[in-house]
């Protein structure tokens, strides 16, 4: 087996290893945590128990026998925070890649006809992207959220609006340059049809591209919903969640209680940190000239 070589490929090695992570902590996380993400009770021999609220991290509390640590301690209501921080990657990664699947298909396919069709479709497009590209991300997105209201699928609807114009842009400029290519020149000539030009010999040529930008979005997509739920936007408590853990968290932080913010922000930050890693490595491996210049 061959040692990954180069920054690339021990990016990519690295940053898979934390998306498989993470993916794995969203599949299983939350049947593995129970309730202890959303609840202080303890139930033991038929009698419940409220746990402490702020324990500090490395605490074990004994119930009717048993031990329970508190990796991570517990919040100001008494919960588990590593059960909170590991049972809230279903709900951000869930996002991110509900986000990240509708502004990739919705802008690829906009950016295909724009840039193919050209005249007024490609104006008219073109005068809309521009325009939402120009209006900062989070404060369009937090506008959209507080209109749709709570839910996984509004907020991610929210973000994704955000990021479409990004693959429509992209989409568009290859569509652009690949028009008077050779190959798409003789396929008009040889009389294939539109639908048939733009999908056997534009789309294969865009796809790399799209690759390569996905695990950014997809990152992106994790900072801005960790910006709205940390602004209260499209959760409903007691949800766990990263962003909201956060806000909440920096309530006590002065106060000596750092975990209970501290460790959700450290998780934002290593999962972004996956997808960057892997989307620069594919970037460099896939584009090595685009890379190079």
């Amino acid at each position: 087996m061959r040692l990954p070589s180069g920054f690339a490929e021990w990016g990519l090695a690295l940053g898979t290893a934390l998306v498989a992570a993470f993916a794995l902590l969203a599949l299983i996380g939350e049947s593995l945590m129970g309730q202890r993400a959303v609840s202080n009770i303890i139930v033991a021999d038929g009698k419940t128990y409220v746990v402490p609220p702020l324990l500090p991290p490395g605490s074990k509390l004994e119930v009717s026998g048993r031990e329970y640590v508190f990796i991570m301690g517990t919040d100001q209501l008494g919960r588990d925070v590593f059960a909170r921080v590991v049972s809230g990657a279903r709900f951000v990664l869930t996002v991110a890649f509900l986000s990240t699947a509708i502004s990739a298909v919705l802008g690829t396919i906009l950016g295909l006809l724009s840039g193919y069709i050209g005249g007024f479709l490609d104006r008219f497009l073109s005068l809309v992207m521009d325009s939402m590209y120009a209006f900062p991300g989070l404060i369009l997105a937090i506008a959209v959220a507080a209109l749709l209201g709570v839910g996984v699928l509004n907020i991610s609807l929210a973000i994704a609006i955000v990021y479409i114009p990004s693959y429509f842009r992209m989409v568009r400029g290859v569509v652009l340059s690949l028009k008077s290519a050779p190959f798409v020149e003789a396929a008009v000539v040889a009389g294939a049809s539109p639908w048939s030009i733009v999908t056997r010999h534009v789309l294969p040529n865009v796809i790399p591209q799209i690759i390569t930008l996905l695990p950014v979005s997809f990152a992106d997509a994790i900072i801005t919903e960790a910006g709205l739920t940390f602004l209260g936007l499209g959760i409903e408590p007691p949800t766990p969640d990263w962003g909201f853990d956060l806000n909440k968290g920096r309530q006590f932080f002065l106060a000596g209680y750092w975990w209970i913010g501290a460790f959700p922000g450290l998780t934002i930050i290593l999962s972004v940190l996956g997808f960057l890693l892997v989307g620069e490595s594919l970037n460099e491996l896939l584009n090595p000239r685009k890379v190079e210049s």
